[in-house]
């Protein structure tokens, strides 16, 4: 009896030792699930996978989460006939959600294609081309209970700088489709960012803090020119809020918890804050606003 209590113990105790490591584990980047993409009737089926792939590219490309196509896996793969046909149903019926639940999922993208077309034009010398456009919406879900975690509706092909011409139907349907590998990273800041902290200043000139060292690094997606904010966290009357006081930009990711940052805003205040012993929370920062984004709104707003 005293031997089977003593095995009974080991064995949970093993249970919560495996347990704390998956978690331990999973602190990184996050698992997530990309579903096939809705779609009406009068766009092609090959079209819109074409699609769906240049967003899994984009994703992929930044490093961020582990992406898992639905495709592969066995549990949620629909049936050809199904998939091929127009407005696929089922994909965000909660019984499958709870499928990928248990399938690891800790985020779920659903695609929403609301049109893509292509119009037929000619150059002054008879040369007929085609120009693309596409307009889609993508919704990040938590499968565990279904919420919205936050959607962004794209536009390609719709302004001067994005242009997506092609000598055929498909071939600018292409080019069009490719500009979501870049538009995508929009999403995966707004819906995945990576927080941490200061850990030490590593340089310093005067009162400002030049460079310093974050908890975050390789397993957390951490990349070099990726930008966070540096906040001090506060609560009033129990509910949180982030004070901004600086910007970082990653200098060297050192290691899978460890990153080498510039300092390029608030460095006075920075050094302020650790030398008074507070806790200077570091949060991804979508950095916009360039020359060509700029142009290209206005472009967009014609």
């Amino acid at each position: 009896m005293k031997m089977n209590l003593k095995m009974l113990i080991f064995a949970v105790c093993a249970l919560f030792s495996v347990a704390g490591h998956a978690l331990e584990e999973s602190a990184g980047k996050p698992n997530v699930f990309i579903d096939y993409f809705y779609r009406p009737t009068s766009v092609p089926f090959p079209w819109v996978e074409n699609l769906r792939n240049c967003v899994i590219e984009g994703i992929n490309a930044t490093g961020r989460v582990y992406l898992i196509d639905v495709d592969s896996k066995a549990a949620l793969k629909l049936e050809a006939e199904r998939r091929t046909d127009e407005n696929v149903t089922d994909g965000g019926d909660m019984e499958r959600l709870k499928v990928m639940t248990t399938e690891g999922a800790n985020f779920l993208i659903q695609g929403y294609v609301t049109s893509m077309a292509t119009e037929k034009k000619k150059l002054d010398d008879g040369t007929v081309y085609y120009g693309a456009t596409c307009a889609y919406t993508l919704k990040v879900i938590n499968p565990s209970n279904g919420k919205l975690v936050t959607t962004k509706t794209f536009k390609h092909g719709d302004g001067i700088i994005n242009l997506a011409t092609g000598n055929t139907e498909d071939e600018a349907i292409a080019k069009v489709c490719r500009q979501a590998i870049k538009a995508v990273r929009k999403l995966v800041d707004d819906a995945f960012k990576i927080q941490g902290k200061i850990l030490e200043i590593s340089e310093t000139k005067k009162d400002e803090a030049k460079e310093v060292y974050i908890s975050i690094g390789s397993d957390h997606g951490v990349g070099a020119g990726t930008y966070f904010e540096a906040c001090l966290e506060r609560t009033i009357q129990e509910h949180k809020s982030f004070k901004l006081i600086g910007e970082l930009k990653v200098k060297n990711v050192e290691s899978e918890n460890l990153t080498l940052c510039e300092v390029k805003k608030g460095g006075k205040e920075i050094k302020a804050a650790i030398d008074g012993g507070q806790t200077v929370i570091v949060r991804t920062k979508n950095k916009g606003g360039g020359l060509l984004d700029k142009a290209a709104k206005a472009a967009n707003s014609l």
